[in-house]
């Protein structure tokens, strides 16, 4: 038998129907409940219900009260980048979430072109301020953006070099983003960085 709160996946045993009834997310067969999605268990005293709340809702509920996300841009268009969200704060979730950024949630200023603030496969922290799939994401805020990227070049790590510029260590590229709490740091040395 589950615990209050903790995780379970489809057909484990919650318990046996002289206790609860089966309630949302349960089944009951051959006088056991079980689960019949994943998510976590939660048992009703009151109704002696057991249930289970899906994963998807508890992540919903999640990100409402999450001040930011990050997650891997996986695909930028002129207007929009889609980031495969692997993380709601300091925690990661499994399977990953899909993120929408439009150009317009980038900045304060005009961004004329979305590959002038983030490009593909960088890591950026950004703020959900939709709920439903895929979820609309913004970077507006000094401490949103991109927090680490690859040279386009060389695929070396790049360092902050200003508040609108990274540049790679290894062949000296300089590349515009939207940088937020950027995590790579050069430490006077040609080619090496500290994270």
């Amino acid at each position: 038998m589950r615990n209050q709160g903790e995780f379970t996946l489809p057909g484990e045993i919650l318990g046996v129907i002289e206790e609860f009834t089966p309630g949302e997310g349960c089944y009951e067969r051959d006088g056991e409940l079980r689960a019949s999605t994943a998510g976590k268990v939660f048992y009703d005293m009151i109704n002696r219900r057991s249930n289970v709340i899906p994963m998807k809702r508890t992540l919903i509920l999640r990100l409402k009260k999450a001040k930011y996300v990050y997650g891997v841009v996986s695909g930028v268009k002129e207007d929009y980048a889609v980031v495969s969200i692997a993380s709601i704060e300091e925690r990661f979730i499994s399977p990953s979430l899909t993120g929408y950024l439009h150009v317009s949630q980038v900045s304060q200023r005009h961004v004329k072109n979305l590959r002038d603030a983030v490009r593909l496969s960088d890591v950026v922290r950004a703020r959900p301020i939709s709920f439903t799939q895929p979820l609309q994401l913004t970077m507006r805020g000094k401490d949103l953006g991109v927090v680490v990227a690859s040279c386009s070049i060389c695929g070396n790590p790049m360092v902050k070099e200003d508040e609108e510029h990274l540049k790679c260590p290894r062949c000296g590229n300089v590349e515009t983003r939207k940088i937020g709490p950027y995590a790579v740091r050069g430490n006077g040395s040609q080619g090496r960085q500290e994270i």
